[in-house]
Formats: structure tokens, C-alpha cells, sequence
């Protein structure tokens, strides 16, 4: 009898033991805990500077160009302008597709990236996705937005002259031919050139900067002069609207199609009024 209660007592702390080291097992394999900091390089504010449809786009002045979005211990924001006091954290890693929600999307990678998950009181807020160029993309609507650290951007803001339609500098101008004789016959007036409208952001810095990231896609548009003008918009504020001055119609056809579905209103008309 002793023997056999001796026997039940081995077979009970064995089954205890077993069922401490599958709870400890389950913790391990479950997600890891929520932290309240974040590492430097993705703390402070960031800048929505991209976007792109991933979807059918109903409004093509949806997309937050310029929106800021706060991230650190005691705030967090999305690109829906929403704020959290007080947030989690937790690094993951998943395909960029399904990071974005755009898993079926044929422009996006299935490469996989870094993923910083925010929680507000617990329950998911929104995610993002921590490029190697050290950049975020996340998922907004039907647009993917590309984010850039402010403290980044500030750093080499390359600020342009505050009036409007000024073009950008890229190239210097060429020298300044002699004066025609009075004999010389007075040659035709040259055509205007196209303006063609491609996208509107906050700043004249950051229109700067799209149009560096969209010259580097296209080679039509490497020849261009980049123009900007200043408009205000009724409940929005103000907009830097960003143009290509191409050599003629067909010019400008041709950026846009280089440009594909990077610039979702490439060319459209009456932007430059």
C-alpha cells in the first residue's frame, strides 16, 4: 500500500512537472510582451512623404501627404491623424504584404521586414513596417504610405523660394546668347511649355523631395524642370502643388506612363489654374 501511494505521488509530481513545462512552452512560443519605449532610430515624429494606391481610389486627395505622426512612450499616432496616450509596442517580423494588409497586391514584396505593432489600452491600433532604408510603410485606406523620420527630413530639409511657380534649380541656366543685330530677323516665339501636374504636398521642401524620389522612376521626367505653385484648399490649408514642365503634350504622356501607378493623378488637367 505504501509502495503503491509512493508510486501515485512520483506519477503526480511528474504530471505537474509536465504541465509546468507546456505553460511555460506556450509562453514561449506566444507573442512577445508589450513595451512602452521604443529604440531611437524609430522614436520621435515622423512624416507621411508617399503614397501609393493599393486599391481602387474614389478620392485622389485622400492620401495624407504631409500628415505627422507621433511615436514614443507617451503618444502614438496613425496616419488617420487618431492619437493614443500611453502605448505598447512589440517588434515582430511577417511578410511586407501582410504587414500592410496588400498581400495580394502585385507591387508588394512578400520580403520579410521588421514589424512594429501598436497597442492603445491593450487592443491593436495600427502597424508598421520598418523598411531597410529605414523608413515605415503602412497601410491607409486604400493607400500605402511611406513615412520618414522628421528629425531626418530636418536635417536636410532643401528649402525652396516661398513664391509660387517657382521652378527648382537642377541645373544652371545657360548663358545668356548675344543680342540680335537690327537686321537679324526675329525668330518665332517659342511654344509654352506643358505643365504636368503630378502630386500635391505640405511643404515646398518635401515637394522637393518627391520630386527626387519620382525623377529617380522615371527618365522623361529627369529631363523636365520641376515647377511648383501654392494653393489653398477650402477645410485643408494650404498645398504645394508639384509640376513637370515637359517639352510638349506628348512629352508629358510619356512621364506619366514611365510613372505607371506611382502617381495616381499624373496629367490630370486644370491643376495648374
Amino acid at each position: 500500500m505504501v509502495m503503491r501511494l509512493s508510486l501515485l505521488g512520483l506519477s503526480m509530481r511528474r504530471l505537474t512537472a509536465g504541465a509546468a513545462m507546456l505553460a511555460l512552452a506556450a509562453c514561449a512560443s506566444g507573442p512577445a510582451p508589450l513595451q512602452t519605449s521604443l529604440a531611437s532610430p524609430l522614436g520621435g515624429t515622423w512624416v507621411v512623404t508617399d503614397a501609393f494606391p493599393a486599391g481602387p481610389v474614389m478620392d485622389s486627395s485622400s492620401a495624407p501627404r504631409g500628415q505627422m505622426v507621433r511615436l514614443d512612450a507617451g503618444m502614438a499616432g496613425d496616419a488617420a491623424g487618431r492619437a493614443c496616450p500611453w502605448p505598447g509596442y512589440r517588434d515582430t517580423t511577417m511578410p511586407l504584404g501582410e504587414a500592410l494588409g496588400a498581400a495580394d497586391h502585385a507591387g508588394v514584396s512578400s520580403a520579410m521586414v521588421g514589424v512594429l505593432e501598436v497597442h492603445c489600452a491593450g487592443q491593436p491600433f495600427t502597424t508598421y513596417a520598418v523598411m531597410p532604408d529605414g523608413s515605415l510603410m503602412t497601410r491607409y485606406g486604400p493607400w500605402l504610405l511611406r513615412l520618414e523620420h522628421g528629425e531626418k527630413l530636418a536635417a536636410n530639409p532643401a528649402p525652396m523660394s516661398p513664391e509660387a511657380a517657382t521652378p527648382m534649380p537642377l541645373t544652371p541656366p545657360p548663358a545668356a546668347e548675344p543680342a540680335a543685330s537690327p537686321a537679324a530677323v526675329a525668330p518665332a516665339a517659342a511654344e509654352p511649355a506643358t505643365l504636368v501636374y503630378l502630386a500635391s504636398y505640405k511643404t515646398e521642401a518635401w515637394a522637393k523631395k518627391g520630386w527626387g524620389i519620382l525623377a529617380a522612376r522615371s527618365t522623361g521626367l529627369k529631363a523636365a524642370t520641376p515647377v511648383t505653385r501654392s494653393v489653398e484648399l477650402k477645410g485643408k490649408g494650404t498645398f504645394i502643388r508639384l509640376f513637370a514642365s515637359a517639352k510638349d503634350v506628348a512629352d508629358g504622356k510619356r512621364i506619366c506612363k514611365e510613372l505607371g501607378k506611382n502617381i495616381a493623378e499624373c496629367g490630370i488637367p486644370g491643376r495648374e489654374k
